[in-house]
């Protein structure tokens, strides 16, 4: 097993079934995923996240310094705002996305804890004349997320306001049980959501707290299983998973990460040049499988008996009622309502290319 999240006790206690992802023992399940994954679709629902980790940067060049480093445009960010984007390596390739927030005196890189050594080793290496210093707080925080509809309602419940108002990725500063927390405004699930940065010390008693605040919400804790469907039903991709060095920015769909109108960034020349081109050879596309059974990471999308695609995520959808996939498949054969044959190890069925999102909140 990897990492044994700070939580692992108290979710014990509250019933959870552990498994690993991204390096991290984590809860699998509570009870019945479907039930968590109705929770969060039509209530609200409480994450443990503690496989991501916080990288800062601090120092009077740290704006100029992260904006030559990264695909957006840290130079719009203001304190309490933030933004989607990634670090790539010189040939354009994805290293790690991440979420960035401007504080009134630092920049937060929140992206996988595994994801951090190798991206703050790049960061370091480009560190020459420029007075910013670089530190892994992952050590000193853990990150929890409120997912559904009724999440501004529970932490207006709490006494924090502006939740409303708050657009994505933008943050403040709340008291939650007597607990400094960061508070940033982002959908993790297609629905209305919430990260929660906490001091490791006291994320325990701030689970609780949110779960007692949440009562008559019917909150429910949320495993990984639900939280790994929720988030393929709205198109979400995960790093590890969905992406990795082996792809291009484009090829994942995360053009939203990357500003085409700032200066040099590590990567740049790649993301411009396919731009230009207007198009990759390969995208990360939505696919509804026909049957019952679910296709294995890996599993071969064909055409005329030629590959053209692999999936990399699968889940039974409790919204559809069926089981549904993001894989690549190559920019011939990518169109929506396209039926390609899959290629599994317990036989061959249909998969039909449909745009993503699968869910999106009317």
């Amino acid at each position: 097993m990897g990492k044994r999240s700070p939580l692992y006790g108290t979710e014990l206690a509250a019933g959870a079934v552990f498994g690993e992802w991204f390096g991290w023992e984590l809860p699998a399940r509570f009870s019945d995923p479907t039930l968590e994954h109705r929770a969060v679709r039509d209530s609200v629902g409480l994450v443990d996240l503690s496989y991501r980790g916080i990288l800062e940067l601090t120092g009077k060049d740290r704006t100029r310094f992260l904006n030559g480093m990264v695909t957006n445009d840290v130079k719009s960010l203001k304190p309490g705002s933030g933004q989607y984007a990634a670090i790539l390596t010189p040939h354009g390739k994805l290293m790690a996305n991440m979420r960035i927030y401007a504080l009134a005196d630092a920049y937060w890189l929140d992206l996988h804890e595994e994801l951090i050594p190798k991206v703050r080793e790049v960061l370091e290496r480009h560190l020459i004349a420029d007075q910013v210093e670089i530190r892994d707080r992952s050590g000193e925080f853990t990150m929890v997320a409120l997912q559904g509809p009724a999440s501004v309602e529970l932490l207006t419940a709490l006494e924090i306001g502006e939740m409303k108002s708050l657009a994505e990725h933008q943050h403040l500063r709340a008291i939650i049980d007597g607990i400094p927390v960061q508070v940033i405004r982002a959908s993790e699930t297609g629905e209305e959501g919430f990260v929660l940065v906490v001091p490791l010390s006291a994320v325990g008693g701030t689970w609780w707290a949110l779960l007692q605040a949440g009562r008559d919400l019917q909150l429910q804790p949320v495993g990984m299983e639900a939280f790994n469907t929720l988030r393929i039903e709205a198109g979400i991709p995960w790093y590890g998973l969905d992406m990795d060095e082996t792809n291009l920015l484009q090829e994942a769909g995360l053009e939203r990460a990357a500003s085409f109108s700032k200066g040099c960034y590590i990567g740049q020349e790649t993301v411009a040049r396919v731009a230009h081109r207007g198009h990759v050879n390969w995208h990360l596309v939505g696919l509804l499988i026909e049957g019952r059974e679910l296709p294995e990471v890996g599993a071969k999308l064909l055409h005329e008996q030629r590959e053209v695609g692999r999936i990399t995520s699968a889940v039974r959808s409790p919204i559809l009622d069926r089981p549904i996939a993001m894989g690549y498949v190559r920019r011939e054969r990518m169109a929506p309502g396209t039926i390609l044959q899959l290629q599994t190890q317990k036989g061959t069925s249909s998969a039909e290319i449909v745009p993503l999102p699968f869910y999106k909140r009317k």
